[in-house]
C-alpha cells in the first residue's frame, strides 16, 4: 500500500498550470497588439512554438499554441484556421527542407521568422484570390520591424 508520503509530484500538472499562464498572458498581449500597431502579432514565435510542440510530441503545449493561434485569428481580423493550416504546410514541407539544409541556428532562426511573415501573406492573398475575397493589405515597414524584433524573441529565449 502506497502512502501519501512516497507519491511523487506529477510534473505535467506543473507544466499545465505554466501553459495555462502563459496563454492568457498571451492573450492580454494580442489584445494589446491590436491596440497598438508596434506591437508585433507574434506569428514567427508561434511558428516557432507550434514546431517545438510537434518535435516534442507534446500535446498540452500544443493545444495551448492552436488556441493562442485561434485567438490571435479572430483578434487581428485573418480568416479562420487560416494560420494554423498555415503552420501545417510550413512543418510539412518548408521545416524539414530548412532544417536538412542549415546547420547554423541563428539562421534556422531567422528563416523560420521571415518565411512565417512573407508566406503567410503570399497564402493569404492566394486564398483571397481563389475564393473571391478582400486580400490583404501590408505595411512593407511594420513587416520588416515586426520580423526583425521576432527574430530577436526566438534568438534570445526559444
Amino acid at each position: 500500500m502506497q502512502t501519501f508520503s512516497n507519491m511523487q509530484r506529477n510534473l505535467t500538472n506543473q507544466n499545465f498550470i505554466s501553459y495555462i499562464f502563459w496563454t492568457l498572458l498571451f492573450t492580454g498581449y494580442i489584445c494589446l497588439s491590436s491596440i497598438y500597431i508596434i506591437l508585433p502579432p507574434m506569428l514567427g514565435v508561434l511558428l516557432v512554438l507550434f514546431e517545438k510542440s510537434l518535435q516534442q510530441k507534446n500535446s498540452s503545449l500544443l493545444f495551448f499554441i492552436i488556441i493562442s493561434i485561434i485567438l490571435l485569428e479572430t483578434q487581428q481580423g485573418f480568416l479562420v484556421f487560416s494560420l494554423l493550416v498555415f503552420f501545417l504546410l510550413m512543418h510539412k514541407f518548408v521545416i524539414p527542407k530548412i532544417d536538412q539544409d542549415i546547420n547554423s541556428p541563428k539562421l534556422r532562426n531567422f528563416l523560420y521568422v521571415f518565411l512565417t511573415y512573407t508566406g503567410y501573406i503570399l497564402f493569404v492573398n492566394l486564398i483571397s484570390q481563389v475564393f473571391i475575397l478582400e486580400s490583404l493589405h501590408v505595411n512593407f515597414f511594420y513587416t520588416v520591424f515586426y520580423i526583425v524584433i521576432e527574430f530577436f524573441i526566438v534568438s534570445i529565449f526559444l
